[in-house]
């Protein structure tokens, strides 16, 4: 290791450090949210879908459905045949489900 790369590694650990204390400040007791996608659900959910159905007690949807994804990570599901919705009761599930109906909507209508 050359003396360049000591000095790069050093500058780049504090950059680190000021973006993580950036981070600190002003954080509230809510998770951030930094995106959110309502989509169809694909074949490769099916195992997300079971999870998520799980940690809601519930079955997960056995046809069509809309998700919601916060962060890339499902969080709510819609089934479109009329089954019911489930929701990470660990995240804010309720308000999710409530993006998922007016998306379904808006596809109905459409």
């Amino acid at each position: 290791m050359n003396r360049l790369d000591l000095i790069f590694g050093r500058e780049r650990g504090r950059e680190i450090r000021r973006e993580v204390a950036r981070a600190r400040v002003g954080r509230t007791a809510a998770t951030p949210v930094t995106r959110v996608t309502l989509r169809y659900a694909a074949a490769a959910d099916a195992q997300r879908l079971r999870n998520l159905a799980e940690l809601d007690s519930a079955e997960p949807p056995a046809g069509p459905a809309l998700v919601a994804e916060i962060d890339g990570r499902i969080r709510a599901a819609l089934p479109l045949d009329g089954g019911a919705p489930i929701a990470d009761p660990f995240h804010r599930g309720a308000e999710l489900l409530d993006l998922l109906r007016l998306r379904a909507t808006h596809l109905h209508s459409a």
